[in-house]
């Protein structure tokens, strides 16, 4: 038996989704007796949780585990907000960036069905098997001693507490199934604040457990750079993910002000950045193009696919036209050290010009061009899943917002603003406006590529906002509604759908 396949069919949404839309029907399942006897199995259900992390990450930034995954919602979400660009078919560029914008087509049959199709079906793969092992470990299951099974019950906790929070800020609404669900009892349907409370509390769990213990996992769990995923790593990256939580679920700008930011700053501080936790790192997977990989900085640094938008590139050197007009401007200069290190000019533009123009530029992204697509090395190397600074950024965000040090939050934006910039330092004194038009001016350079939050962290700032009619989140997907038989919906598009 194919245990990865079999667990990702049986996890899957449409095994959650089937209780409730077949529960009078008598339908056997073939892979059943296997199941039953592999969740018995204290080395399948190990092997099982260390395999949820792999298809978490995967998730995150292939969304999927398997060559069958896709691109989407991370390349859509980063067009679609005008950081980066795009006018081909795939990945829901093209219409996603059109302009003025329209509704996402949200169509079980449409070409861009993936954009929702994907996320929500891997994430709850993903989910389906943490519960597995969750509720094998509840029942009892020993893996060989209490400190063993509770070091991959916390592996499990972790990926189930990172799937729900993606979840929560994609989409508008979603199941919760748990380990401790009734099978007798199907879910129901829950905004994504519902599922945001969710993910924190299981995030409140896994810190509370992983701050008492010092284990160490294997490499092939999550091949970092810096070496083996540890209790207290897998501590600081969920104090860091559940700020992320709490900072990007906002939809539009006025629902920022109803963020707890102290709870968010609090989180920061013991986070992956810096803090008081330690010294801050990147979480960098070692990617070798068979097991790890990244399409989003794989296609993102592809520059023959994906370039620039020049919003960004206009911020950093102001000579450089917002939006793409058909002249090709020079590539100039800017007092932004990374306008250079980080960011490439190639001329002529790519794609189509009759799709529009305004998606064409001369600028791309090259931070990590050595994985992408083309380069001999492509889908191999060190990649950041999520930097220290987009911790620090967080923080930043969430003392200036809660009344902290606006010293302290100066210091965490120049971490990057002068550390890579070498701009001129900010120093606390420059007001809240300015400084969190620094914090967005430093997401736009320094996390492009990086943990696919582009969308999430856009669509609530006011010093750069979104055109009128972005998506600012995802439907159902529309496969989904149908065996629901729920009425198909859609986000987006100007006087479309709001998210308020």
């Amino acid at each position: 038996m194919n245990m990865k396949k079999a667990y990702s069919l049986i996890g899957a949404a449409g095994a959650v989704l089937f209780v409730s839309a077949c529960n009078n029907l008598d339908v056997t399942n073939p892979n059943q007796p296997d199941v039953a006897r592999a969740l018995s199995s204290p080395s399948d259900v190990q092997s099982l949780a260390q395999s949820t992390v792999r298809s978490w990450y995967m998730t995150s930034v292939s969304a999927g585990p398997d060559d069958n995954g896709d691109l989407t919602p991370y390349h859509f979400g980063s067009v679609t907000s005008d950081v980066t660009t795009g006018n081909f078919g795939n990945f829901g560029m093209r219409f996603n960036n059109l302009e003025p914008r329209i509704p996402y087509g949200n169509n079980s049959a449409g070409g861009d069905r993936s954009v929702t199709e994907v996320p929500w079906n891997y994430n709850y793969g993903t989910i389906g098997a943490t519960n597995d092992v969750l509720r094998a470990l509840k029942n009892g299951l020993s893996l060989g001693s209490a400190d063993i099974t509770e070091q991959y019950k916390e592996e499990a906790q972790f990926s189930q507490a990172a799937s729900y929070t993606y979840l929560a800020m994609q989409f508008d609404q979603a199941f919760v199934v748990e380990e401790d669900n009734d099978p007798a009892s199907p879910p129901g349907l829950v905004p994504y604040a519902a599922v945001r409370d969710s993910a924190l509390r299981m995030w409140n769990t896994l810190i509370a457990a992983s701050a008492t213990h010092n284990y160490t996992y294997a490499l092939t769990d999550l091949p970092l750079k810096d070496g083996a995923l540890t209790s207290g790593r897998i501590n600081r990256i969920a104090n860091t993910m559940a700020a992320m939580l709490l900072a990007y679920s906002p939809r539009i700008p006025a629902q920022s002000a109803s963020v707890d930011w102290a709870k968010v700053a609090a989180y920061a501080d013991k986070g992956i950045g810096t803090g008081s936790a330690g010294a801050p790192f990147d979480i960098v997977v070692v990617t070798d193009r068979n097991t790890w990989w990244s399409y989003v900085a794989a296609y993102g640094d592809q520059q023959d696919w994906i370039r620039m938008d020049h919003r960004v590139i206009n911020r950093m050197n102001p000579a450089v036209p917002a939006k793409y007009d058909g002249t090709i401007p020079p590539q100039g200069t800017s007092a932004d050290a990374r306008y250079t290190t980080d960011f490439g000019y190639r001329s002529p533009p790519i794609g189509d010009p009759a799709r529009g123009i305004y998606m064409q530029s001369v600028f791309y992204h090259k931070r990590y061009e050595f994985t992408a697509e083309s380069q001999p090395g492509g889908y191999t190397g060190p990649v950041p899943y999520m930097l220290a600074a987009e911790s620090d950024l967080i923080h930043a965000e969430a003392l200036i917002r809660s009344g902290g040090n606006p010293v302290t939050a100066a210091q965490l934006i120049n971490n990057t603003r002068v550390g890579r910039g070498n701009l001129p330092p900010a120093t606390g004194a420059e007001g809240t406006a300015a400084l969190l038009s620094m914090i967005s001016y430093e997401r736009d350079v320094e996390l492009v590529n990086t943990s696919g939050t582009t969308l999430y962290w856009r669509r609530a700032i006011t010093d750069q906002p979104m055109q009128a009619g972005t998506v600012c989140q995802l439907p159902m997907p529309a496969k989904e509604l149908e065996t629901l038989a729920l009425p198909i919906y859609t986000f987006g598009g100007v006087g479309g759908n709001p998210c308020s």
